[in-house]
């Protein structure tokens, strides 16, 4: 009973709960056994094995309280019964457990709430820095990525983990790709961090992922949106807390990648015979770049590239393509291409104009144009989006190169002194040396000069069709074919005297400029060509 377990605990012969109710409260609350009936088991128990035993001894026993360790005979004071406690056994739990459990419950919720807030509060005052997006094997419609970025955290005091990370990608707050990572983040406890985020991306929608691959290549700068849920591990929490990630971030673009044309030449394809006939292939192409990337964007690989390579304005000539598979990382990389020069019969005229200009030595604007990829991903992300370079002029000795080098006079003096008389203008003939600067073979069949002296027209050749065609092979230098192109003397009688004047002295020579329009062949293609040369060597031919 209680007062005897109290008078046992404390060893003084005092009612606990006339001294302290709470302390008999709690007595009675986690020490006290509760129900009345193991006591009547336990007796009954005894009272049967005391009298099998005094029964064995042949004579009656008393019987023995085991509870009081005394005989059942002898007298009992008064023991109150057990209190009643509402509930099956020793296990259950007591009221103040349950409020224990709920208030910490609650406790549990309120500092998880707590911890939520300020997740959200710590990713929206961060700042992130995308430094590197690498994109590695491709396939199919996305690829796997690696992005190194710098985030600075306000200092938080304890270490924080990003664990589950999936972002959607937007551009121009569209949605384009899903990048999943699947390695936690660790953050630290604040300040400015690195990290690196590993994981699968996915490309949702290729028009507006396109429209991103267009702006990486040219602008120097670009913003992508990144949204998504983010689950940070925090260590006093056992379980990790959400958040919402809203960010657009700033990223550097490739600033039209800085294309720079090391070589570019064209030389004469192997011809195939067919029967009666030899059929000449288009010009092979080959072209050395050079590329810098300074974006914050990895493309490995991109795969063999197509290219087309067309003029500013648009005019398509030639179809190039890698030698093999493409890496574009940050910084300067080196190209090969080869292909084929291919101009469209319709842009054969306007091509003449753009090759003479390169043979003149003018830089060139060009245009490279992706057309495709052995990569599907870039096949369809990069298709149509045009890269600026500019194409060297053709130099020959730091000098632009020259097709006439001199034109011989073969004159007939006679019936140039009655034309002068007459005041008419003179009817001779010419022989004209001239240089192939191209690597190509050539076949000319119409040829119209212009002749200027001291910086006035004084006559011209005009040849409408050359009944043979003038053959000169790659790089030939200083060739006189065996014709005499007609030449017309239209100047001044002081000006021509004076030009004869010059050339009847031993080793006679004059210095007229040349405007030329060439007609030729080259490759499998008629071309147009106009070329301008100064300093065209004149002398009599003897």
């Amino acid at each position: 009973s209680i007062p005897e377990l109290g008078r046992r605990e404390t060893g003084m012969d005092t009612d606990l709960a006339a001294v302290s109710p709470w302390r008999a409260g709690y007595w009675s609350s986690w020490l006290s056994i509760p129900e009345e009936e193991p006591y009547r088991e336990l007796e009954a128990q005894a009272g049967a094995s005391s009298g099998a035993d005094a029964s064995a001894a042949g004579g009656d026993a008393p019987a023995v309280d085991w509870r009081e360790g005394r005989d059942a005979a002898a007298p009992r004071e008064g023991v109150p019964p057990a209190p009643s406690v509402d509930r099956p056994g020793l296990l259950q739990w007591r009221p103040r457990a349950r409020h224990v459990f709920i208030g910490s419950f609650i406790c549990l919720a309120l500092v998880t709430i707590a911890f939520r807030m300020t997740a959200q509060q710590l990713v929206n005052a961060s700042e992130i820095t995308i430094e590197r997006f690498a994109l590695t094997r491709p396939m199919g419609d996305g690829a796997e990525a690696s992005i190194d970025a710098k985030l600075v955290l306000p200092r938080i005091g304890f270490g924080a983990a990003l664990r589950g990370t999936e972002l959607v990608l937007n551009y121009r707050d569209q949605p384009c790709g899903r990048l999943t990572a699947r390695e936690p983040i660790l953050l630290g406890d604040g300040g400015e961090a690195r990290f690196q985020l590993h994981g699968a991306l996915s490309v949702t929608e290729f028009g507006v992922f396109k429209q991103l691959a267009g702006e990486l290549l040219v602008a120097p700068n670009l913003t992508l949106g990144l949204r998504g849920g983010l689950t940070l591990g925090v260590p006093p929490l056992p379980l990790p807390v959400g958040a919402v990630l809203e960010r657009e971030v700033a990223m550097k673009g490739a600033s039209g990648l800085d294309v720079r044309i090391v070589h570019f030449s064209f030389r004469d394809g192997q011809p195939r015979e067919f029967p009666g006939r030899p059929s000449p292939l288009p010009l092979v192409l080959e072209i050395h770049v050079e590329v810098n990337n300074p974006s914050s964007f990895d493309f490995s690989p991109l795969g063999q590239l197509q290219l087309g390579i067309a003029s500013a304005s648009g005019l398509r000539f030639a179809m190039v393509r890698t030698d093999s598979n493409v890496d574009l990382p940050p910084g300067v990389s080196n190209l090969s291409l080869s292909g084929e020069l291919a101009v469209a019969d319709e842009d054969l005229e306007r091509f003449g104009p753009l090759l003479g200009d390169y043979i003149q030595g003018q830089e060139i604007p060009l245009q490279s144009i992706f057309l495709s990829s052995t990569e599907p991903l870039y096949h369809k992300a990069l298709g149509g989006i045009p890269i600026t370079a500019a194409l060297p002029g053709l130099l020959t000795n730091n000098q632009p190169a020259r097709i006439f080098e001199r034109v011989k006079l073969d004159i007939n003096a006679f019936e140039d002194a009655y034309s002068l008389a007459r005041r008419r203008d003179l009817h001779d003939y010419c022989y004209i040396e001239g240089t192939n600067p191209l690597n190509v073979s050539l076949t000319f069949y119409k040829i119209e000069v212009d002749i200027f002296y001291d910086g006035e027209w004084i006559g011209d050749v005009h040849v409408p069709w050359l009944d043979t065609p003038i053959n000169m092979s790659a790089y030939q230098q200083r060739y006189t074919p065996p014709v005499r192109f007609p030449v017309r003397l239209s100047a001044s009688t002081t000006t021509v005297l004076s030009m004869f004047e010059r050339l009847m002295l031993p080793n006679g020579l004059i210095y007229v400029d040349v405007a030329v329009n060439l007609t030729f062949s080259a490759g499998n293609q008629v071309y147009t060509m106009p070329h301008y040369d100064t300093g065209v060597e004149v002398s009599l031919h003897l």
